[in-house]
């Protein structure tokens, strides 16, 4: 029996780059009752930094769009990036009326406006009946698995739109990895952005190589993640770090959905191909 449904928003670059992580979220969100609704009129979020900052209008007309497409259903997404996005888009739109007029005029809409709830799935994995389930669904046992977490800068912010656990001290990826039974990893500078949002491809690697410097230090066994852009920065910057500066960390990096699919006895190994760097304690 279905006990939760929402609009899926799957975002550009799972879709496109990562579709592994997106069928081990749908893998996950069906084990735990979870429906998804496919809507095939949702286009970009779009970008909640770069497109906002040249355009706030057409920023909240895209978003606008997205969430005025009909149905009551909330929007469950991804990616942080398109979660924080839309919801600080709702938070503008239901706070500020001259530009919600704007905004719905320029949509043209033939229905009523309602604005949707909007939440990253964590959100809704993290939730205290859902949490217990997943505890119940574990069969292997983690327990000798140092995992460390990495929450990104969108997750749980702006906290005013986003409403989701701590900004500065979140514990929600925690208590989910946690509820598989592995070890959390606690690490120096673990609220540091990946490196990914910066436009100088030095200073991205430089950040990227000061992250996994910490986790290294914290003989971590994976890092999991919450978002995508996240993913490929860990993954894939791995392997250019060990081909610009001889650094080879060799840590995996697992979407958080994909340890819940191992610890429930879902091996999902056919997606290990996407991964640049194997985890081989896991397989």
């Amino acid at each position: 029996m279905v006990e939760k449904r929402y609009k899926f928003f799957p975002g550009c670059l799972a879709r496109v780059k990562l579709p592994h992580i997106e069928k081990s979220v749908r893998t996950v969100l069906e084990a735990v009752r979870v429906e998804l609704v496919d809507v095939n009129e949702f286009t970009c979020c779009p970008d909640p930094v770069v497109f906002r900052s040249a355009s706030r209008l057409e920023w909240l007309l895209l978003a606008g769009h997205n969430l005025s497409l009909d149905g009551g259903d909330p929007i469950l997404t991804l990616c942080p990036g398109c979660a924080s996005s839309l919801a600080e888009a709702s938070f503008v739109l239901k706070n500020e009326m001259e530009t919600a007029r704007r905004v719905t005029e320029a949509l043209k809409l033939n229905h009523e406006f309602i604005i949707p709830q909007v939440s990253h799935f964590l959100k809704v994995l993290a939730g205290e009946e859902i949490l217990e389930s997943i505890k119940g669904m574990v069969k292997r046992d983690l327990s000798g698995l140092r995992v460390a977490t990495h929450y990104g800068c969108h997750l749980v912010r702006p906290s005013f739109a986003v409403g989701f656990d701590d900004p500065e001290k979140p514990k929600s990826l925690d208590d989910v990895v946690a509820a598989t039974g592995a070890m959390v990893v606690e690490y120096e500078d673990k609220m540091l952005c990946c490196g990914r949002p910066a436009i100088d491809e030095e200073t991205s690697r430089a950040i990227l190589e000061h992250k996994l410097e910490c986790l290294r230090d914290a003989s971590c066994d994976i890092l999991v993640v919450a978002c995508p852009f996240c993913f490929e920065q860990f993954d894939l910057g791995q392997v250019v770090l060990a081909r610009k500066k001889g650094r080879d960390y060799n840590l995996p990096i697992l979407y958080v959905s994909q340890l819940i699919e191992i610890g429930m006895g879902m091996s999902g190994e056919a997606s290990w191909k996407y991964h640049r760097i194997k985890p081989h304690k896991l397989l």
